[in-house]
């Protein structure tokens, strides 16, 4: 201890302290100050508070993190040698830290910090940081930060799920320069890279982002149980009623079968659902109302069954009250001196959004209920959902298809109410592995305090269960609540023998080239096209890992032959054909086909053996063309925009043609292969159509060929400006570099022809960005009122943004806001959007992900567009409700969440989701007399919107609504883009030189979903008087982007309030 007084003496700012109170702050930490390197995220806002921390070396900054992967956070300060930083009066940090340059600091106890605190306050006041303190109105923090609501309910912000689980889901704080190099896409949650790139941006989504969810879930089925019961009572009070269970009279009672029939008729008399709820799913949500108290067993069993046993609501009480009087008597909901805050009735509306509310929570409370369950007890039905639902458990993300089953079957689950916990001390034997679905734990080491933090999506003991050892630290919990799934030692150790017995290893020359795993399905599973047609039920394998030439002679030998015309994809099949492009180039995926195609035969003398040769060569000619044929339908049209691809069509058919005249047999080949010639000329002819101006000066172009994709020869009108503040008109083809597009406008610049020039876009918040020398269809990718510079790279420091990038002073949109019904504007905006994603290509998304720079030649313009749009609505809301004239405003608002609902019966969840987070902007957040003037049920309809968006259990809210909707539907996409970028960075490509399968499986589902959301249908057109109009107005907004000018607006419209 004296030599760490010693050197906290010799630090500047701590000099004045005395040595006794150094003494007594070192008294009850660790001597040995802990080096943490670069980067490392001491801890994230909404952790829970307990250290304080002496920075002794190095650089911390703490900052406020963004909401989404790729959007930008708010540095509010940099700490330095000496600093003393901690909360005081709050128990969960209000910020996050991470270190920019590599620190020692010593971690002192928040309990010890704060009873020190409390004696010595006046000598240790100038010294410390009280982080709190920042974010208050008196200190000097951008006034955007500060939700002047009192009834402001934050919600976490949607995590960027690191690799390890441990400190990495919050985004990296800003740094300098003041701009930076690289492209970025126009929508912010793109990519994690662009999480990196975009780091010196002033606004980050999790500062902008409020959900302001006024009504509670457990407020929400109070509301939902009051209103179920209500209507059971005045449509069929029937069956509640006294029953007779084993002579024993039980009054008021419900039996199960019968309160299933009930609420199936009811979901499909009132039109709630689509598809239609079956009996485990309307069992789910009864079992919903059981944990929550609102039925009842009559002999209290906790879980609900579908058969003659007995429940009673309850809340006796309720029946006899007035509908009204149920739903205001329930604390948490909307309070409101609104006469119709409740109608007398429940109305068709209210019926369905409690259905379709339960049926989006029932899989929840099956999930727990199925899990409470002995193993031998599951049903086939019970363990399909399970293993559905362990597909989105992060810790099993790399787990392979077999092995997720059969921890199905087995995993369990534990629930712990008080934070403080300890699930297991260090050094005692391991007997479980968990996984934590919800809450976090802290891990300490003796001698070490805490050092890490686990949250929900990550797990941990699985080291003493392969290794037999004790428990190398031990796990605390720290909030209330917490929700585990659990491994038994013994289920675990066996699963891991059944991986390697059923691994099988394919060699040459003494190394592995194809690595696959037998199929045991178990009891009730089904893999949908995972097997080949004649296989199914059967033993069979998928593939894990191999060379990727192997992998595709896999595939042409074992499953091309077995896939029948008109029948479902084989997955793996599937799989090779969505994800080749990462291991496997085109170009390089042909040659490999046409050496399959090409095998010679060996001379036998025997002439059997010949024509047991003639038979293997048509095999092959057979087999090529049909995975060229499945090929070519599986991507369409986007198929013939890669030169290598197009050109391999004709050269097959060439070969086969050829083949054709010295082969018997080859008939049914050659029409294969000659109408596949066919498809090429109708593409080729689609293909060259003339060039279309996509962008004009920044908009969206009524000349855009979307349902169509954008090509490469097609322009965008841009405007180039200079630094002397002129600029001019350019037409950018898309396959245009940037080094191209500087040589293009070098003519218009004074400087000499000698000067390296950048392409560098400005955008409003003054952001820099510069654009590599290879990057292409650069004008898609600019963000909202942006700028492209041609300048030289000594004047890169000297550009800013110009007063016409802060947007509109006064609505532009506003007669026609007013003229237009929320129907027709969400109608149009479905047939805008609907276009836009039918022309964007599910392996875009790979490019976006993976990185532009690895696949040469394809480039991602109609994504940009797509997400482009998405910024666009979602400051469309903003920018209209902030800019309505005063008496307009609530109104203004209230269109946008009828147009948000009427988007959602639309399926179209892009503009939903833009909407509810354009409402969301702090800016509009935070305007409580807008929003208390707005009626209760469209603030409650608001608040579900809100809740779908909750990132709690990998954004399970949204998958379960996702999942009750049939195609054609526009999903989220800033979600999928979410998903491949944690799938593509917690996963290696390779593993010991062999192409990891198991991850491109992932990655060809998310694809899968993307394809799976499309229609095959032109979207109808609305037959209207204004439907021109409504179509050129729904085409470009004209908004506010800038964070800083959005509050300025919203201050102008409510002032801060001061605290007293």
């Amino acid at each position: 201890m004296d030599a760490l007084v010693s050197r906290a003496r010799r630090i500047g700012p701590l000099r004045a302290l005395s040595d006794p109170l150094l003494f007594a702050l070192f008294s009850n930490c660790d001597c040995i100050p802990d080096r943490v390197g670069r980067g490392v995220v001491l801890f994230n806002k909404g952790d829970r508070t307990s250290h304080w921390y002496l920075l002794l070396a190095g650089e911390v900054q703490l900052f406020l993190p963004g909401y989404y992967p790729g959007s930008e956070s708010l540095p509010l300060c940099s700490l330095s040698a000496g600093s003393l930083f901690g909360e005081l009066d709050i128990d969960r940090h209000c910020c996050s830290a991470v270190v920019t340059r590599q620190a020692e600091f010593v971690r002192i106890s928040q309990r010890h910090f704060v009873n020190l605190y409390n004696k010595h306050a006046d000598h240790l006041q100038s010294f410390i940081v009280v982080m709190q303190d920042m974010l208050s109105e008196e200190h000097s923090i951008p006034s955007h930060l500060i939700a002047t609501r009192s009834d402001a309910g934050a919600i976490h912000p949607m995590p960027n799920e690191g690799v390890n689980g441990i400190h990495s889901s919050v985004p990296g704080p800003s740094y300098p320069p003041e701009y930076h190099d690289g492209p970025t896409t126009s929508f912010d949650m793109s990519t994690m890279q662009n999480e990196l790139e975009q780091a010196n941006q002033q606004y980050d989504q999790g500062s902008i982002i409020e959900f302001n969810n006024s009504i509670s879930f457990e407020a929400r089925i109070r509301e939902v149980g009051a209103l179920l019961k209500h209507t059971m009572l005045t449509q069929a009070p029937h069956l509640i009623r006294e029953r007779i269970i084993h002579k024993v009279p039980y009054t008021d009672c419900m039996v199960g079968s019968e309160m299933v029939d009930w609420l199936l008729d009811l979901s499909v008399s009132i039109g709630a659902h689509s598809p239609a709820l079956s009996r485990f799913q309307i069992s789910g949500m009864w079992q919903t109302l059981l944990e929550h108290n609102l039925i009842c067993h009559v002999t209290s069993e906790l879980q609900f069954v579908d058969k003659m046993v007995c429940y009673r609501w309850v809340d006796s009480d309720m029946g006899k009250q007035s509908w009204r009087d149920m739903m205001n008597g329930i604390p948490g909901r909307f309070t409101h001196n609104d006469s119709r805050l409740v109608e007398e009735t429940p109305t068709r509306e209210d019926l369905a959004g409690a259905v379709f509310f339960l049926s989006t929570v029932g899989p929840d409370a099956l999930f727990r209920m199925i899990l409470r369950k002995l193993p031998q007890d599951r049903t086939p039905e019970e363990l399909e959902l399970v293993y559905e639902e362990l597909l989105h458990v992060k810790a099993l993300s790399h787990l392979s298809t077999m092995v997720k089953r059969e921890l199905a079957t087995v995993i369990g689950y534990e629930h712990h109410t008080h934070a403080g916990t300890v699930l297991f001390h260090q050094g005692e034997p391991g007997k479980n592995w968990y996984i934590i679905l919800r809450g976090s734990v802290d891990v300490s080491i003796h001698g070490r305090g805490v050092v890490c933090t686990l949250q929900e999506g990550d797990d941990f003991g699985k080291l003493a269960l392969v290794n037999d050892s004790p428990r190398a630290a031990t796990i605390t919990l720290r909030d209330d609540q917490a929700q585990f799934l659990t491994v038994d030692k013994h289920d675990f150790n066996r699963i891991l023998r059944d991986v390697e017995a059923n691994t099988v290893r394919l060699k040459e020359h003494g190394q592995d080239v194809l690595v696959l795993e037998k199929i045991n399905l178990p009891r009730g599973a089904a893999i949908e096209g995972s097997l080949p047609n004649n296989s199914k039920g059967h033993c069979c394998y998928s593939v894990m890992a191999g060379l990727a030439e192997k992998m595709l002679e896999y595939v042409l030998e074992t499953r091309v032959d077995a896939q029948e015309d008109g029948a479902e994809l084989d997955v793996f099949l599937e799989d090779l054909v969505l994800t080749h492009i990462i291991y496997l180039p085109t170009n390089t995926l042909c040659n490999y086909l046409k050496h399959y195609y090409s095998r010679a035969a060996e001379p036998h003398p025997n002439p059997l053996g010949a024509l047991d040769d003639l038979e293997q060569r048509i095999a092959a000619r057979r087999r090529v063309v049909s995975f060229l044929w499945l090929w070519v339908n599986t991507l369409g049209i986007h198929y013939f925009l890669d030169p290598a691809a197009n050109a391999f069509v004709e050269e097959l058919y060439c070969h086969v043609l050829e083949d054709n005249r010295t082969l018997p047999g080859l008939s049914p080949i050659l029409a294969r292969i000659t109408a596949l010639r066919d498809l090429r000329e109708e593409a080729r002819r689609t293909l060259a159509r003339h060039p279309a101006v996509v962008l004009e000066c920044g908009v969206l172009s009524t000349m855009a060929p979307a349902p169509s994709p954008v090509l490469p020869s097609d322009i965008c009108n841009q405007i180039i400006h200079l630094s002397d503040t002129t600029s001019f008109a350019l037409p950018i083809r898309m396959d245009k570099t940037a080094t191209e597009i500087c040589e293009l406008a070098r003519g218009r610049l004074r400087s000499s022809h000698h000067d390296e020039l950048a392409l560098v876009e400005v955008k409003s918040s003054g952001e820099k960005v510069v654009f590599y020398d290879g990057d292409v269809s650069i004008p898609t990718m600019l963000s909202l009122n942006s700028k492209l510079y041609v300048v030289s790279k000594d004047e890169i420091d000297s550009l800013v943004p110009q007063l016409d990038q802060n947007g509109p002073l006064e609505s532009v949109h506003a007669s026609v806001m007013e003229y237009v019904g929320s129907h027709e504007l969400a109608q149009q905006l479905l047939v805008l959007h609907t276009q836009l994603f039918e022309a964007t290509d599910e392996i875009e998304l790979v490019t976006q992900v993976i990185g532009r720079d690895q696949f040469p030649g394809r480039v991602p313009s109609n994504l940009d567009l797509l997400m482009r749009r998405f910024n666009e609505v979602q400051y469309w809301a903003t920018t209209e409700v902030l800019l309505a004239l005063p008496q307009k405003r609530v109104t203004t608002l209230r269109k946008f969440i009828k147009i948000a609902m009427y988007a959602k019966e639309n399926r179209d969840l892009m503009t939903l989701f833009a909407i509810t987070l354009g409402l969301s902007n702090i800016a509009v957040s935070r305007l409580s007399h807008v929003w208390e003037r707005l009626p209760t049920k469209l603030r409650r309809q608001f608040a579900e919107f809100e809740s779908l968006l909750d990132p709690s259990r990998n954004h399970r809210p949204y998958r379960a609504l996702v999942a009750k909707m049939s195609p054609p539907l526009i999903p989220f996409v800033p979600l999928l883009l979410k998903d491949l970028t944690f799938i593509h960075e917690g996963n290696k490509t390779y593993y010991n030189g062999l192409v990891n399968f198991e991850k491109m499986h992932m990655i060809a589902n998310i694809l899968r979903a993307f394809r799976q959301c499309k229609s095959r249908y032109a979207v109808s057109q609305i037959e209207s008087k204004k439907i021109y109009e409504t179509q050129n107005f729904i085409r470009n907004f004209r908004v506010v982007d800038n964070q800083r000018r959005l509050m300025e607006l919203s201050y102008q419209i409510e002032p801060r309030r001061r605290r007293n």
